[in-house]
């Protein structure tokens, strides 16, 4: 297992826009998770985003549907930013 991390962390150094392309699947299943009414993406918690107090005072339809577009700008913010460097900055 130790090998596989360390091949993926020599990948990630000499790869770094790669990152983007893992944070985009991130946002992906996030996504997936709102527009599939999965539960977990909307547990409370008492964090600086606070999911309970928004449904709350905007309804879960509403925050689902906020949350997505948010989920799907960083899904396209991440795609754009990897195929930056993947093809105009060199």
């Amino acid at each position: 297992m130790e090998k596989i991390i360390n091949k993926f962390n020599n990948f990630i150094e000499l790869y770094p826009h790669y990152g983007a392309l893992i944070a985009a699947l991130g946002f992906g299943v996030f996504l997936l998770g709102y527009l599939k009414n999965w539960n977990w993406v909307m547990e409370p918690g008492g964090g600086w985003l606070n999911i309970a107090f928004w449904e709350e005072k905007l309804g879960n339809k509403t925050v689902r549907l906020l949350m997505g577009i948010v989920c799907l700008m960083g899904i396209i913010s991440c795609v754009c930013l990897f195929l930056y460097f993947e093809f105009i900055s060199k």
